[in-house]
C-alpha cells in the first residue's frame, strides 16, 4: 500500500526525536553563521551571545532577531549580496529575489546543496496534497526571479511527474493547454486560478468538464488559506485546492494535506518555528495567536536565524487525522502585521475582507481602498462583478455585501459596484490594497 508520507521518518517522528534533530541542526547553523557571516558575527556580538551558549532549542531566545529591514540595509551597505553571505558567490548556484511588494527586493543566494534540500522540502508538500509520479503538472506562471515557482518545477520533477511548463504563455494559451493535454495538477496564485476559469468561460470552456485537473496548489497570496477562496477555486476547476506557504527568505515551510483539516503542518526539519506574543516576544501556547518567527536549519549560503516573518498565526491545539506529528498551526497565516490597518479605532485585516467578499458568486474581482473623508477613516471595497450580473441587480448586490462586511468586520465599509472588467487581473501577487491616507499608525 502506498504511503501517504514522502518522508515518513520525519513526518511521523516523535516530538522528542524532532526536537533532538532541530537542536543538532540549530547548533550547527549558528556555529556556521558565527564562523562565516560577518552580518551574524556582528549581531551576535551586539547581543553578547556566542555559539557555545546555544545548547538546546530553548536557548534560541538568546539569539537576536533578524528582520527584512536588517537585510535590506545590509545589502545596501554591502552590495549586491550583503555581508550575510557566508560563501564566495562562485561557490553558489542560484540567485532569487523577493517580490519587493513591501519595499526594495532582497537577493537570496543558495548553494547546489541548499537548493536540493529546498526542493526536497517542497516535494514533500506536493506529495502531501496527493501529487504522484503519474501526474502531469502545469506550472502556470512566468519563470522570473521569484523562488516559489522554480522550486515547484524541480519538486514535481523530483517526485517523477511529467512537467509541461507554460512560462511564456498567455492565459488563453494556458486554458487551451489544460484542455488539449491530460494535465492533472497545476500550481499558480489563487487569483490566477480564478481568473483562468473566468477566461475559459468566455472561451466557451468549462474547466470542470473539459479539463482533467484534480489538484491545484497556491502560493504568493493568502487566498490559498481562505476557505471561501479555496471553495471558489474548487468549484471553478473541479479539483481539490491546497495552500502552499513559504517565502524567499525561509523557503517552503508550511502546508496543508489531503485531509484538508484546517491545519498547517510545518517542516520541522527544515525550519524551527516560534510563535511569539506581539508585546512581550514570549512564546504563546496552544490556541493562542502571535507572530511567527522562523529559523531556517538547512540553508548555508544565506542562513536566516530568528527571522521575523510578520505573519500572524495561531498555534494548533489539536492533531490532524493524517497522522503527521509535525508542529501545526490552526488554519493558515491569518494576516500580516505589515498589512494590518487601523480604521476608526478598529484593527482590520485585508485578508478578512477578501474572505467575506469571496463568499459572493456575483463577485469577479475586488479592490480595497483605505481613505479619509472629512477627517474620518473610511473603507471602500470596489467590486468588479461577473459579466452576467444585470445592472438592475447592482443596488441589491451592493447592499448585501455592505451588510456582510458590517457583520464580519464590526465596522462599516462602503461598497462600489464597478463595470465588469474595470479592475486589473493578476497572474502573480495581486495588488488589491490601496491606502490613500497619510500619517496613520498602521
Amino acid at each position: 500500500m502506498e504511503s501517504r508520507y514522502y518522508d515518513p521518518e520525519i513526518e511521523t517522528a516523535s516530538r522528542d526525536k524532532l526536537r533532538r534533530l532541530q537542536e543538532k541542526k540549530l547548533k550547527a547553523i549558528v556555529q556556521h553563521a558565527w564562523d562565516r557571516s560577518p552580518f551574524y558575527r556582528k549581531k551576535f556580538e551586539e547581543a553578547n551571545v556566542t555559539p557555545d551558549q546555544i545548547k538546546s532549542r530553548d536557548d534560541i531566545s538568546r539569539l537576536p532577531f533578524t528582520t527584512k529591514e536588517d537585510l535590506r540595509k545590509d545589502q545596501q551597505e554591502f552590495p549586491p549580496w550583503g555581508s550575510m553571505l557566508t560563501l564566495p558567490i562562485e561557490e553558489c548556484q542560484r540567485i532569487h529575489m523577493t517580490s519587493g511588494t513591501t519595499g526594495q527586493a532582497l537577493r537570496v543566494v543558495d548553494t547546489a546543496e541548499d537548493w536540493s534540500k529546498f526542493c526536497h522540502a517542497h516535494a514533500r508538500m506536493l506529495y502531501a496534497y496527493g501529487i504522484r509520479k503519474t501526474d502531469m503538472v502545469m506550472p502556470a506562471f512566468g519563470f522570473g526571479p521569484f523562488i516559489g515557482f522554480w522550486a515547484t518545477y524541480y519538486a514535481a520533477e523530483e517526485i517523477g511527474c511529467t512537467l509541461l511548463a507554460t512560462g511564456g504563455f498567455k492565459t488563453q494559451q494556458r486554458v487551451n493547454t489544460l484542455v488539449a493535454y491530460p494535465i492533472t495538477a497545476m500550481g499558480c496564485t489563487p487569483s490566477y486560478a480564478i481568473y483562468m476559469a473566468e477566461e475559459a468561460k468566455k472561451m466557451g470552456i468549462d474547466l470542470r468538464k473539459d479539463a482533467q485537473i484534480r489538484i491545484t496548489w497556491h502560493t504568493g497570496e493568502p487566498g490559498g488559506g481562505i476557505p471561501s477562496v479555496v471553495k471558489k477555486i474548487e468549484e471553478a476547476l473541479g479539483c481539490k485546492a491546497f495552500d502552499f506557504i513559504g517565502s524567499t527568505e525561509i523557503g517552503p515551510w508550511g502546508f496543508n494535506c489531503e485531509f484538508q483539516s484546517g491545519l498547517t503542518h510545518i517542516n520541522d526539519d527544515w525550519a524551527l518555528a516560534e510563535v511569539l506574543d506581539f508585546d512581550t516576544d514570549e512564546p504563546v501556547g496552544p490556541g493562542q495567536t502571535g507572530e511567527l518567527v522562523l529559523t531556517n536549519l538547512e540553508r548555508r549560503a544565506n542562513p536566516f536565524l530568528r527571522y521575523r516573518t510578520r505573519d500572524i498565526v495561531t498555534v494548533a491545539d489539536r492533531t490532524c487525522p493524517c497522522g503527521r506529528t509535525l508542529f501545526c498551526l490552526e488554519g493558515s497565516v491569518l494576516g500580516r502585521l505589515d498589512d494590518m490597518k487601523k480604521v476608526r479605532g478598529i484593527i482590520v485585516y485585508p485578508s478578512r475582507i477578501e474572505e467575506i467578499v469571496r463568499e459572493f458568486k456575483e463577485m469577479d474581482e475586488f479592490q480595497i481602498v483605505f481613505t479619509r473623508v472629512h477627517d474620518l477613516d473610511e473603507i471602500i471595497v470596489k467590486i468588479d462583478p461577473v459579466a452576467e450580473l444585470a445592472r438592475g441587480s447592482y443596488p441589491g448586490f451592493q447592499n448585501k455585501v455592505e451588510k456582510a462586511l458590517q457583520v464580519g468586520l464590526g465596522i462599516r465599509a462602503s461598497v462600489e459596484i464597478m463595470e465588469h472588467g474595470t479592475l486589473p487581473r493578476w497572474d502573480h501577487k495581486a495588488k488589491r490594497i490601496v491606502d490613500e491616507r497619510k500619517d496613520v499608525p498602521f
